[in-house]
């Protein structure tokens, strides 16, 4: 059946437009969002503190054991500051320290973050004491062998 307001509608789509008048953004959306999640997993971990100062070594292993997040570091800075993980420690509190990290189910090996331009003495009172915590396997970290 014929009616006037089919023809004008027939009109109506003859004429319209067969180009879209919008922006379509998600494109741009998805690149946004790609580039914040590489920045955010870019960022430098939290014991970034040592890193920059590691000594340099020419054949240093990777130990790609350290970016863990139960990983046992321990760092001693060159005003003789000694870090367990994060958080600033007395000497003696480490070896308790180790020993608790491992009954929770850390792995046995200690990757030790000593600033280049530390005093020698501090590093081996800190490696002394990871002896009396009953560890052996010690992994001292440089330049090379930090993954980044």
């Amino acid at each position: 059946m014929w009616s006037p307001s089919q023809v004008a509608a027939r009109r109506a789509a003859k004429r319209k437009s067969n180009f879209y008048s919008h922006i379509n953004v998600t494109g741009f959306l998805s690149v946004q969002l790609a580039l914040l999640l590489l920045l955010m997993v870019g960022v430098a971990p939290a014991h970034s503190k040592w890193s920059n100062d590691l000594p340099h070594a020419q054949n240093a292993k990777l130990q790609a054991g350290a970016l863990r997040e139960d990983a046992m570091r321990v760092g001693v800075l060159r005003d003789g500051k000694i870090y367990f993980r994060q958080t600033q420690i007395a000497l003696e509190e480490l070896p308790s320290l180790l020993r608790t990290a491992i009954q929770e189910g850390s792995e046995s090996k200690i990757y030790l973050f000593v600033d280049e331009r530390a005093v020698d003495r501090d590093a081996e009172r800190v490696v002394d004491q990871i002896r009396l915590a009953g560890i052996r396997d010690v992994a001292i970290m440089t330049a090379r062998n930090y993954p980044r």
